[in-house]
């Protein structure tokens, strides 16, 4: 994370990856599902917590040096 990169490996591919902070609306519309799915469940407090929110990061793919 302190690179904000980094390599998943999955079904036998390798994917070289950018890590990037998710805020705002995103993090809100993430929460909203977990409500939806969630609702009634003990869990969802925690899920939905700052500290949940600020380890959110999206993934992306990273440009291949040609």
């Amino acid at each position: 994370m302190s690179q904000r990169a980094g390599r998943i490996v999955a079904t036998g591919k390798t994917t070289e990856v950018a890590f990037e902070s998710v805020d705002g609306p995103l993090n809100n519309h993430i929460d909203d599902a977990y409500r939806a799915k969630y609702g009634s469940s003990e869990y969802l407090a925690p899920m939905i917590a700052a500290s949940a929110r600020s380890a959110t990061v999206q993934i992306n793919p990273r440009e291949q040096a040609r």
